[in-house]
């Protein structure tokens, strides 16, 4: 077991507070010699116990808790994106902001399409190699698969929605398509242009 900083009821209560059951962390390091979990680890809280201790589900099927003060780590940012599956009216959800958790939701690799100077779908970019569901067209393309439309401010990582593109967006891909997978394989394909 290791050893920890002492903390008050007060410590406590805010640690709680602060890392609900839920919540989503990196972690960058932990001070543990014998069995650590390898630092980058990715887990999400179950419970907060009440020596300030955080007991987590890591990613990688560890359990090791992560004891404030001592180890260092950080919560994952979550967002508020537009989900769109295929035959489901889109839904509004928040979710972390990592590289793990994106590629879960389209289930594989990840490609984005700008859809606005501060919009992106994100989508899976094998998604009609594999064959996925046929899902919604944007312009000329059909999307294979579930996909999520982000913010984008410009910066490296995703953002929120605004409450503006969540009506924009889930209007746009609120009707549900039908298209074949005909459709689909029509897309694929490479064009070669002489000179």
């Amino acid at each position: 077991m290791k050893e920890g900083v002492k903390v008050n009821e007060n410590q406590i209560k805010k640690i709680k507070e602060l890392y609900s059951k839920g919540t989503r962390i990196e972690l960058n390091h932990m001070d543990d010699p014998c069995h650590p979990v390898p630092d980058g680890t990715l887990g999400t809280v179950d419970h907060v116990d009440d020596a300030g201790q955080i007991h987590m589900k890591w990613d990688n099927g560890r359990s090791l808790a992560i004891v404030p003060e001592v180890d260092d780590f950080s919560i994952v940012d979550r967002i508020k994106v537009i989900i769109v599956e295929p035959d489901k009216h889109p839904r509004v959800e928040e979710i972390s902001s990592d590289l793990k958790t994106m590629q879960s939701i389209v289930d594989g690799q990840i490609e984005e399409i700008y859809l606005s100077d501060d919009a992106v779908l994100i989508c899976n970019e094998e998604g009609k190699l594999r064959d996925l569901e046929t899902n919604r067209s944007v312009g000329s393309d059909i999307i294979a698969g579930t996909f999520f439309i982000a913010g984008d401010d410009g910066s490296e990582e995703l953002v929120s929605l605004t409450e503006e593109q969540i009506k924009e967006y889930t209007d746009k891909f609120y009707e549900i398509e039908e298209h074949s997978q005909e459709e689909v394989h029509s897309e694929i394909g490479y064009k070669i242009y002489g000179c």
